[in-house]
């Protein structure tokens, strides 16, 4: 029984620590890089779609 306590708590701590580190990072701003990135997959999914193309909606 103490093992599974010792177990939950571990657990417990593991899930507080990754949602603290995924808050943190997902307050953070989006790179340069990837917002280029995004903005020419756009632009691409845009001129596909225009030439008659399937672009991702």
């Amino acid at each position: 029984m103490a093992q599974k306590n010792s177990k939950d708590n571990l657990d417990r701590q593991i899930d507080e620590n990754l949602r603290r580190v995924y808050s943190d990072a997902a307050g953070d701003p989006i790179p340069d890089r990837f917002a280029k990135l995004l903005a020419q997959l756009r632009e691409s999914d845009e001129q596909n779609a225009s030439k008659g193309g399937k672009g991702k909606s």
